[in-house]
């Protein structure tokens, strides 16, 4: 049987009764104080570690209401345990109904405090992301205030304690790191080439594998459904929890409907799940069983979908000693008949093919197709006022004028067009296109009068000839800065975009499913391109053909100029 799609359409989202978290309160309506800033500048990359165990006390003897509160909001940043020391500030039924794990608010500063009556207490706070009970995180361009379902209290042997409350947590901005941890669950594209990342994110301390298979049993969120595929049949579910890990092999146990996979298809299972859990620590394979009986199921021999697709290290460009790779001394290792290309047609951007075998130009006269082989160089589109082309894997390259019109067009090697069905703005100027390694997402930057705007866009493409057909939703991403400059893929999940600000030129990094923080500012920025090592392989060209790399806090001058930096799809 071979691998079947998912009706993500008939499945719908599940709603979400969300709480409340840390600080000190008081009696009465009070401001709960709590530091908080926007994330921005500052070391480049720096890591969060999130291996170490946070511990809150639980309640004291004698605690009034509010510093019972208080104590639960801390407490719900500790998960070990299923929120032992959480629960404990609940009466005991209550303790065995609330629900954690429905929904994560994430909240900018402090909130307010409201005695309802002698035993109810509100509290509103203003909100700036939420996770929902599968991991997807979603983000506000401004903090909502949000006021949570009332807290009860009850006496219990002369102690306070929350009797009713909403399911779900809420966390500060700067203890989310630490006490979520992130994790890319794994769907296929239609043709089940490649592996398509889903970022999304879990308590640190509470059972992940588990929540990561259970999430992986749900559709995908919602801007990539049109356009990806699960080897997981409809209706499967977790028969035994929670998944446990021995010698490095995650054991997951399934319903039975996995029993009527072909052995293709069982091979597809496997892999999406080892790829989904490939980050958690401990795991190295995995083990599908049914009622605990191993499912036999065989190696790939060849032909597996791909996770990550690499590209060379080093920077493509052209310099004054011609278009190539630089070399560690500076130097150009040469691309012979792509050289040769970017000379004759005056290139001013260049993005080179997955096979390494084609690139598409942008030129005076518009976007051409060349080749490594000794194939004449074919003009595809001769429209004015084009941007920077994009190659795809399945060898279209994708082009379009900045004002939109005539749309976007995915021309065949032959020359021949199809038209890329999009809703783009009319208001809006289009200053970056790029299609992702694994063919199956889109990022756009634009611009407009109210400044900036980045989206992703699934890509739908035909499931028999793998033709694009039409980009999905829009999926936007948080930017800041007055006018945009630039913006490319860093790896799977994360994208940098480059925009003026009154300070200079803005480099921001963002999570596609989590959050935006900022690169700093390199001098004069005008071009941006990603590599293979997240951060490390961002390179930046200034107006004055300086190629810059990220180094500590700041960004350092590689010694190397350039007229423009080429893409590597």
């Amino acid at each position: 049987m071979s691998p079947t799609r998912t009706p993500w359409r008939s499945i719908r989202g599940r709603c979400l009764a969300l709480l409340a978290l840390p600080a000190l309160l008081l009696a009465g309506c009070v401001s709960v104080p709590f530091q908080s800033g926007v994330e921005a500048g500052g070391p480049i990359d720096t890591g969060v570690d999130t291996n170490f165990d946070f511990l809150p006390s639980g309640p004291s003897d004698g605690a009034t209401q509010e510093e019972i509160l208080s104590g639960f909001l801390t407490a719900t940043t500790a998960s070990q345990d299923n929120y032992r020391i959480a629960r404990s500030y609940l009466a005991e039924d209550t303790a065995e109904t609330w629900n954690p794990y429905a929904g994560t608010l994430v909240r900018a500063r402090e909130g307010l405090v409201d005695r309802v009556d002698d035993t109810t207490l509100t509290y509103t706070v203003p909100v700036t992301a939420s996770v929902d009970s599968v991991g997807r995180y979603t983000s506000s361009e401004s903090a909502t205030a949000q006021t949570l379902p009332p807290f009860d209290f009850v006496q219990v042997e002369g102690e306070w304690r929350i009797a009713a409350l909403g399911d779900g947590i809420l966390i500060s901005q700067q203890a989310f790191p630490n006490a979520f941890s992130q994790h890319t669950l794994y769907y296929y594209d239609l043709a089940f080439r490649n592996l398509v990342p889903d970022l999304r994110w879990f308590p640190a301390r509470a059972e992940v594998p588990t929540r990561i298979v259970r999430a992986l049993l749900e559709p995908p969120t919602g801007w990539l459904q049109d356009a990806t595929v699960s080897a997981v049949p409809e209706g499967t579910r977790l028969a035994a929890t929670p998944v446990e890990v021995a010698d490095g092999v995650a054991r997951v146990d399934l319903t039975s409907e996995v029993l009527s996979l072909s052995d293709e298809a069982r091979q597809l299972l496997r892999l999406q799940l080892a790829a989904s859990l490939r980050a958690v620590s401990g795991v190295a394979g995995v083990q599908v069983t049914v009622d605990q009986n191993v499912l036999a199921i065989p190696d790939f021999t060849a032909g597996a979908p791909e996770i990550v697709p690499q590209v060379d290290a080093r920077t493509l460009a052209l310099t004054e000693d011609g278009f190539g790779f630089v070399t560690g001394a500076g130097e150009i290792e040469a691309l012979g008949a792509l050289a040769a290309s970017v000379d004759a047609r005056g290139a001013t951007r260049l993005v080179l093919g997955p096979s390494r075998t084609i690139a598409a130009l942008l030129g005076p006269e518009g976007v051409w197709l060349a080749r490594t082989s000794s194939a004449p160089d074919l003009l595809l589109d001769a429209r004015p006022g084009l941007i920077a082309p994009s190659v795809d894997g399945y060898q279209f390259v994708w082009s379009v004028p900045a004002d939109g019109d005539g749309g976007i067009i995915a021309f065949e090697l032959d020359g021949t067009p199809r038209e890329v069905e999009a809703a783009l703005p009319d208001d809006q100027r289009i200053v970056a296109m790029q299609v992702s390694r694994d063919d199956t997402r889109v990022l756009l930057l634009l611009d407009g009068a109210t400044g900036p705007r980045l989206v992703v866009a699934s890509v739908v493409r035909d499931e028999a000839t793998g033709v694009p057909v039409r980009l999905g939703e829009l999926r936007e991403l948080p930017i800041s800065g007055e006018s945009a400059v630039d913006a490319t893929w860093v790896d799977e999940v994360r994208v940098a975009s480059v925009a003026t600000t009154e300070d200079g030129t803005l480099v921001e990094l963002h999570e596609i499913g989590g959050r935006t923080r900022s690169l700093g500012l390199p001098p004069g920025a005008a071009q941006i391109v990603g590599g293979n090592s997240g951060v490390e392989g961002i390179r930046v060209l200034g107006e004055s053909g300086s190629i810059f790399e990220p180094r500590g806090s700041g960004w350092q001058s590689t010694g190397v100029r350039a007229s423009f930096l080429a893409t590597q799809q």
